[in-house]
């Protein structure tokens, strides 16, 4: 299934939705949910960060996405509940208003989600949905109870879209990559289970907002079609440190580039020096 579908929507407002939504920010999640399981020596995060990021596209600022990690109880077990928000700001705003968000409690040691919400709201379209996880009834697939869908049988040990992008800081970005290493990828989103691809490209440092970071550069392999014309239309830049921060995401899209950048930052567990010069 294309990472995009098509949709009856006027070209223009589906340009808005998917450039100035969270929804861009969250299908780069989506890409890595699911590596072979690897774990690090040290954790990426901790309950108090905050990322804030602005979304352009060209010299328009158009939205904006604010994640957060915070302590939690799920049914008397303490967890991380990991929370984005993702809206239109601005002229995008008053064209087609975006205001989504996105839950998810996973466990504080594994990072597997118990449950995911998302709450979407774009223009007239709203929909709000609750999965929760069973990874353990099953010894070689998971179980995933979604409120739209009802019970689904998933590959073992799935994510919902935002725990995957935790995840992988936590515990995969600190395995030796090698150039042009591609991963496969296996999660559950929107009540579908995708499989896509992600290849590794080297090390980069690139000038952003914060200053210059080191960074790990990732190609998602893409869908082309109504927003992508190719495969490789989509960049990620994650930091080359213990926090493996997502510091910029490009997308090159047919109506032109898309830039999604870190813009403020707290509550970091390791420290974080970008270079000024």
């Amino acid at each position: 299934m294309p990472l995009f579908p098509k949709t009856r929507r006027p070209a223009i407002l589906e340009y808005l939705r998917q450039v100035f939504s969270g929804n861009l920010l969250l299908w780069l999640f989506l890409l890595f949910a699911n590596f072979p399981s690897y774990s690090q020596n040290l954790p990426a995060f901790k309950a108090g960060e905050y990322l804030k990021y602005s979304i352009y596209y060209g010299p328009i600022r158009g939205g904006e996405a604010v994640m957060e990690v915070k302590r939690g109880i799920y049914k008397g077990s303490p967890v991380n509940h990991l929370h984005l928000n993702g809206k239109t700001v601005g002229v995008a705003n008053a064209l087609y208003n975006v205001n989504d968000i996105y839950q998810s409690f996973t466990n504080v040691q594994t990072d597997l989600p118990y449950e995911a919400i998302r709450d979407i709201n774009e223009g007239r379209y709203t929909k709000y949905t609750v999965q929760t996880f069973d990874h353990w009834s099953r010894a070689d697939s998971s179980i995933v109870q979604s409120t739209s869908t009802g019970e689904v049988v998933v590959p073992k040990n799935s994510h919902d879209i935002l725990s995957a992008f935790y995840y992988i800081r936590n515990h995969l970005l600190s395995n030796p990559l090698t150039v042009g290493d591609t991963l496969l990828v296996e999660t559950y989103f929107d009540d579908e289970q995708y499989t896509l691809r992600v290849r590794f490209m080297g090390y980069e440092t690139i000038k952003t907002k914060v200053g210059k970071v080191e960074c790990m550069k990732l190609i998602p392999i893409v869908i082309t079609g109504r927003v992508f014309k190719n495969p490789d239309d989509m960049i990620v830049w994650f930091s080359k440190d213990k926090n493996f921060l997502p510091i910029r995401i490009r997308f090159n899209l047919f109506v032109g580039a898309v830039f999604c950048d870190l813009i403020e930052y707290k509550g970091l567990l390791h420290a974080f020096e970008p270079s000024k010069k």
